[in-house]
């Protein structure tokens, strides 16, 4: 799901989608009309906003996040596993060829094949949690699906700041507000786009890789920004962070951040010199760090606040790298004996487990479906062999809680 986009046709080949000027005004809130092809059922009544400004629908505030995982099985279905009670529920039926699983936090993406394309169902977990200066809103709510988009190509998502877009090969885009889900997904903006890369968006702009050279920034009346367009050769991933969007790149890594007064600024941070770049980056949401694999050297360590890359070497070759983004810039990484490690931002090994996860990285088969999450008390590996997923801590490596019988092909996590 991480494969770079073919290039796709331009503005001017689409008739039948709104322009992108308009995709991205009407999902600023500027008066504009873009049609859409998405198919959805009605949408619920949503209540008005609470006093902070967050809609919530018909959910309910909750004194600490609802924490699930949401697990889908080789026959496409989704469990809904209750952290704090364990219990176990359906979030949707299972359906063929689904090929990939996205997630934001709260909503989830399931991709499918279709008859002649691609279809992206979305399923609103009713669990998230909102940033809110010092401190945070949780809410639960009933989850329920969001209707189906339709598009030709594999698909990209990428989330953050209760905002996604939703990208196809062929390059129509779809961009997605949590606060306009009551409206439904028909009236969610929809643009096609000349995209090499992953598209994203960062305050009022949006972030478009060209040509697998540049990436352009658009701004909130879909224009191109003039003079803004910064270097980016085959663009590979790109994360929302608390400092602001970026996209990984063969000579390292891009940041766009908001200054004072909503300008917004790009600046490159080189990989050192003669080391192997990677091509995903992970972290906890809204934090501050990135990590990910790079060869047989060990990780990748980006602190995005310093603007500083950190090589993370290491004895065994690592498969998964994610950052923590705590005070102490601590990564939590599966190696190639199947071990969990958590790494100090030298590479020094804080804690391991034992080869919990050796059966599925060492069969070829299973190597790419192991994943790997985390949170601020833990991490969560998927164990193709065994059909398990283990909760571990990442203060002394403990493993907590083994959740056993299980098919585990996609993983997210919600809350």
């Amino acid at each position: 799901m991480n494969s770079h986009f073919p290039r796709a046709p331009s503005l001017a080949a689409s008739t039948a989608t709104a322009s992108l000027a308009a995709a991205v005004a009407l999902l600023l809130g500027v008066t504009a009309c873009a049609p859409t092809t998405a198919s959805a059922p009605a949408p619920a009544t949503s209540a008005a906003p609470d006093a902070h400004g967050i809609d919530t629908g018909d959910a309910a505030e909750v004194a600490a996040p609802a924490r699930a995982l949401v697990i889908g099985d080789r026959h496409g279905e989704l469990t809904l596993l209750d952290l704090d009670t364990e219990e176990r529920s359906t979030l949707a039926p299972g359906h063929d060829d689904v090929t990939g699983l996205f997630g934001d936090g709260r909503l989830l993406y399931r991709v499918h094949d279709a008859q002649g394309g691609t279809a992206v169902e979305v399923i609103d977990s009713a669990r998230w949690t909102v940033p809110h200066g010092d401190h945070t809103h949780s809410f639960r709510g009933e989850p329920r699906s969001l209707g189906t988009l339709e598009g030709e190509g594999d698909v990209r998502v990428v989330a953050g700041e209760q905002r996604a877009t939703v990208a196809f090969a062929s390059g129509e885009l779809i961009l997605l507000a949590h606060d306009a889900l009551a409206d439904g997904l028909d009236a969610a903006p929809r643009a096609t786009v000349d995209a090499s890369g992953p598209v994203a968006f960062l305050a009022d702009h949006l972030l478009v890789p060209t040509a697998g050279s540049t990436i352009e920034l658009l701004d909130s009346a879909g224009s191109p920004v003039a003079d803004a367009a910064t270097p980016c050769a085959d663009p590979s991933d790109a994360d929302i962070t608390r400092v602001g969007a970026v996209f990984t790149c063969t000579e390292g890594a891009v940041l766009f951040t908001r200054e004072v007064g909503g300008a917004i600024a790009a600046e490159t941070i080189p990989y050192p010199a003669a080391t192997a770049p990677v091509t995903s980056l992970a972290g906890r949401t809204d934090r501050p760090d990135l990590a990910g694999v790079t060869g047989a050297q060990g990780a990748w360590l980006l602190d995005v606040r310093q603007r500083q890359w950190m090589l993370l070497p290491s004895d065994v070759p690592l498969v998964q790298a994610a950052a923590l983004g705590d005070d102490d810039s601590r990564t939590v990484a599966i190696d190639a004996d199947g071990r969990v490690r958590v790494l100090a931002p030298d590479g020094t090994v804080l804690a391991r487990t034992e080869p919990l996860l050796a059966a599925s990285v060492t069969d070829p088969a299973l190597r790419d479906r192991v994943q790997l999450l985390v949170d601020a008390q833990h991490a969560y590996v998927t164990d193709p062999a065994t059909g398990a997923v283990h909760e571990i801590d990442h203060g002394d490596g403990a493993v907590t809680r083994t959740f056993a019988d299980l098919d585990p092909r996609f993983v997210q996590q919600v809350g």
